[in-house]
């Protein structure tokens, strides 16, 4: 009710203004709440977006990062990590788009996650009947409070570490990786779900250095015919896509690609989504 009046009383202040500063035109903003817990995140092109968040139910730091769960009225659950949205209950798109259902064939494969500790793409990778998964995630704290919180995206996956269909390796994701490299290990998909593309004047620093090695890597372990999937970053930054894909025409042996968007509930936006292939010339061969 407090709320409501004091958006009725702007509005009824910004019509007496208007009429006697003679205006043709004026706005009356909702005020910004203050609450306990963060209500506000930044959308990729750092755009305040205000969320109907009304309680935290989980909190903690690991040794990696700020770890929450808080729960949005629209949204259920919502993992928030370092402050910034990852995943909801209601963003199932977000992990269908990554995995391009219904396009891909994942019955038969072994497939690797990078990072992915919500366990919402191994959980429905499962779904396809995939021969093996291996998901490498570093944060085990993440996988603990999502387990606990997040179950409608993740089921069980999390509550265990190795079984017939998967493993999840608690690690640094280049240990294993580096595994599979001397082993001569090859797999048919890679999905990188970890760092979003990040927005910068140039391609350089340690994230752009860290995506180059892992794209660099995941190529290296994947199969002729193999695909490294993964998320960028917003339709609102289209310099940062542009600048990925320049750094993707650099990787050798040359590379393809095709993406994707998806309006993904929990931020608010459009995401673009990248599935990545060995460069195969026009007769068919690579």
């Amino acid at each position: 009710m407090m709320f409501t009046s004091l958006v009725q009383s702007a509005r009824a202040l910004e019509a007496v203004l208007r009429k006697q500063l003679n205006c043709s035109k004026g706005q009356a903003y909702p005020p910004i709440k203050r609450t306990l817990f963060g209500r506000y995140f930044p959308s990729a092109d750092e755009r305040l977006l205000e969320y109907d968040i009304d309680s935290v139910i989980h909190e903690s730091t690991s040794p990696f990062q700020k770890i929450q769960i808080v729960h949005s009225k629209s949204l259920g659950n919502m993992l928030v990590l370092d402050e910034l949205q990852n995943i909801a209950e209601a963003d199932l798109i977000y992990t269908e788009t990554l995995m391009q259902r219904g396009k891909e064939n994942f019955e038969g494969a072994e497939i690797i996650i990078l990072g992915g500790g919500d366990g919402a793409l191994l959980y429905e990778l499962l779904k396809e009947k995939p021969k093996f998964v291996w998901m490498l995630e570093i944060d085990e704290d993440v996988m603990t409070a999502c387990n606990k919180y997040m179950k409608s995206i993740c089921g069980d996956v999390l509550e265990r570490r190795k079984c017939d269909e998967y493993e999840i390796v608690v690690d640094d994701c280049m240990v294993t990786l580096n595994k599979f490299l001397s082993q001569g290990k090859k797999v048919d998909y890679v999905f990188g779900d970890l760092t979003d593309v990040p927005i910068s004047d140039t391609p350089s620093g340690e994230i752009w250095d860290f995506i180059m090695l892992i794209l660099e890597t995941s190529f290296k372990v994947l199969k002729p015919s193999g695909k490294f999937m993964t998320h960028a970053n917003g339709a609102s930054c289209p310099e940062a896509l542009k600048m990925y894909e320049q750094q993707l025409m650099k990787l050798d042996p040359p590379v393809e690609f095709v993406k994707s968007s998806a309006f993904i509930p929990s931020f608010l936006e459009d995401w673009i989504f990248y599935q990545i292939s060995f460069k195969t010339e026009k007769n068919g061969t690579a």
